[in-house]
């Protein structure tokens, strides 16, 4: 067995660039931008904020303000994951972050809602290069066998975004109110273009990084370019490729419905107090987390990437409606939100096994289609569960209903990639989706069985 293919420890994992600097910088990049998307949930409920800009009552209005944000973040997904195949992850990274700086600036100025409306969509645009721009540098940077942890590593930020955005952000707007709470956000952009302009676009220009790390990063990329993989034009032509977006689609769907609708059905119908409420999701967001991560553990050394994301959309069926309500309060505020686990388990999965399907310099372009598409469609689902709720008289079974027939559609979706991958070739209607082997197989794609 070869040095680069053997299986590498925690500890050892730990003392590599890749986890401690691209995975770390990374995990931040998407903390900070967490707190750039859900600022405006604080902001619509400041006093202040209401009475300077004339917005009492203007419900409709202020929830504009979330749409227009995905609006924009939808859409450019494409225009960023075609613009990080051609000129690099780092400079879109960089390009984009400046982007995100510029328009917090220019909302802590705004004088009106329809400015804030612009800004919003411009916000949405800009952090557009998130998802071509990770998936880009994890398959660049990370060994075919660690790319599940390591694309749930740093996803795992947009849930501890939202767990420390919340006393971040109440401390900012306590301190210097709604526009200086824009200022200071605008500062912590500075962070992620420090470090990454020292962060190389590969590990082999990268300064500083010990030779044999790259030669273990490289070999296994050479073992992996050993399979042959669809081109761009391949990818849209293949099922499996839209079941993927199809998953996509559900994991978007249920985490925005999760978070939109999880602390108001706590407060109503469960009926904890606000900052009861607050406390015990910040907990299960925390739980979420280390969830995430540690099934992503699982399907790297497992290497059953679609059968574990089959499996998880299985329990969130199982799980969501006992966990609602078959808990006391305190319970089911933790343990829901624990759930919101799953669609980012979800997305990890689905951008490692993007990884086995298509040729390196077509994954941004591949992330594009399918996070814009997933994004933009996701706007359905907190639009249906709240027409659930006035459907059913106020109660709130029916929404949660729906989010488990969605990831019942998503298990099937995976079950069927699971199956194409595990038959001989040339048996299966679906193309298959290529599992690399474990460490140490000598590189070759075996199915999943």
């Amino acid at each position: 067995m070869s040095q680069s293919a053997a299986p590498t420890s925690l500890g050892r994992l730990l003392r590599t660039w890749r986890w401690l600097v691209v995975a770390t910088s990374l995990l931040l990049w998407w903390i900070i931008g967490q707190f750039d998307k859900t600022n405006v949930s604080l902001i619509i409920a400041e006093p202040a904020f209401l009475q300077e800009l004339q917005l009492e009552g203007r419900n409709a209005e202020l929830g504009g303000l979330m749409s227009a944000f995905f609006l924009g973040y939808g859409g450019s997904i494409f225009f960023w994951g075609f613009l990080v195949d051609r000129v690099g992850p780092r400079r879109c990274l960089i390009a984009g972050t400046v982007g995100w700086g510029a328009v917090l600036l220019w909302m802590s100025q705004a004088a009106s809602l329809q400015e804030l409306l612009i800004a919003r969509f411009l916000l949405g645009a800009a952090e557009g290069n998130m998802w071509p721009v990770s998936n880009a540098l994890t398959n660049r940077w990370f060994p075919v066998h660690e790319h599940s942890r390591a694309q749930a590593f740093w996803l795992s930020g947009a849930m501890l975004g939202t767990a420390l955005g919340i006393p971040v952000m109440s401390a900012l707007l306590l301190a210097s109110g709604w526009r200086g709470m824009m200022l200071g956000l605008a500062a912590l952009t500075v962070i992620p273009i420090l470090i990454f302009s020292f962060i190389a676009n590969r590990p082999g220009s990268q300064r500083g990084i010990r030779p044999a790390e790259v030669e273990e990063i490289e070999a296994d990329q050479k073992r992996s370019a050993a399979v042959r993989k669809m081109s761009f034009g391949e990818l849209l032509r293949a099922t499996s490729f839209w079941y993927l977006t199809a998953t996509m689609i559900i994991s978007t769907t249920t985490i925005y419905t999760l978070i939109q609708w999880i602390p108001r059905f706590l407060t109503t119908e469960r009926g904890l107090a606000f900052d009861e409420m607050t406390r015990w999701i910040t907990a299960g967001y925390l739980l979420a987390t280390a969830l995430t991560f540690a099934v992503g553990y699982i399907a790297d050394r497992t290497m059953q990437r679609a059968r574990t994301a089959a499996w998880t959309c299985a329990v969130f069926v199982v799980l969501v409606l006992p966990m609602a309500y078959g808990l006391p309060a305190r319970g089911s505020a933790v343990l829901l939100a624990a759930l919101v686990a799953a669609p980012p388990i979800i997305a990890a999965l689905n951008g490692a096994l993007l990884h086995t399907m298509v040729q390196p310099e077509a994954v941004a372009r591949g992330t594009g289609i399918y996070s814009g598409v997933g994004t933009i469609l996701s706007a359905i689902g907190p639009v249906t569960f709240g027409a659930l709720i006035n459907r059913l008289d106020g109660e709130y079974w029916g929404g949660f209903l729906f989010l488990a027939l969605l990831n019942a559609a998503g298990a099937a979706c995976y079950f069927a990639l699971h199956r194409a991958a595990s038959q001989p070739a040339g048996e299966s209607s679906v193309p298959a989706v290529a599992e690399a082997g474990p460490p140490g197989s000598g590189g070759v794609s075996v199915p999943e069985s």
